[in-house]
């Protein structure tokens, strides 16, 4: 019944919460930056702003290569291969859109096989824009934005989810919070991974 439908996972802040390892990496590089920079830099596309004036492609890979060491350090968000199992089981496709590496995404959900569950992962080398990996959804499952929800914990995501009329679900737990979200215009809000069922089934079912 489900097979048209896709829900889109955002990873880091929702599948993993990453953030405080983000924030680690990029005070590597920059010793006195502050958490709200990283919360400030993730309002839009990170690719389409600078962290800070001097931050260039030399330090995007600096933090790669050290995110890509250090994710498998941490664990999957509690509760959240339930959510997976049960949308996978229900016959929905699941893909993730993320700004990250697909490598280390891939290696994140191998060391945990939460790959069983995915149709697909879209990382910065499908695309820097997520509105654009959006629309490459579209066209390879050949659905409307309508038969589409993005989980996401930025205001970013949410912004970008907007221009493709995708409908959205934030989570309270990653980098942004669960007010700020629902202002900038998340459908529902998660408070915990079991909200994500309730979320999906009022925005996707209603459709």
């Amino acid at each position: 019944m489900n097979k048209n439908k896709v829900i889109i996972f955002d990873f880091d802040g929702v599948v993993v919460n990453s953030c405080q390892l983000s924030y680690e990496i990029n005070r590597e590089s920059f010793s006195d930056i502050k958490y709200s920079e990283i919360q400030e830099w993730a309002e839009g596309n990170v690719y389409n702003r600078k962290l800070r004036e001097d931050y260039d492609d030399s330090f995007v890979e600096i933090y790669f290569e050290r995110y890509s060491q250090q994710i498998k350090t941490l664990i999957p968000v509690e509760g959240m291969e339930e959510v997976m199992k049960k949308f996978k089981n229900e016959g929905y496709k699941l893909v993730i859109v993320s700004s990250s590496d697909e490598e280390s995404i891939n290696g994140f959900l191998e060391k945990y096989n939460l790959n069983q569950y995915f149709d697909e992962v879209l990382g910065r080398k499908a695309h820097f824009s997520k509105v654009e990996k959006f629309k490459s959804i579209f066209k390879k499952y050949k659905i409307k934005p309508k038969d589409a929800v993005m989980i996401t914990d930025s205001i970013g995501d949410v912004k970008e989810a907007i221009e493709v009329k995708i409908k959205t679900i934030g989570v309270s737990w990653g980098i942004h919070e669960a007010k700020r979200l629902k202002e900038t215009g998340a459908d529902f809000i998660a408070e915990s991974p079991k909200d994500i069922v309730a979320g999906v089934k009022k925005i996707l079912v209603l459709n």
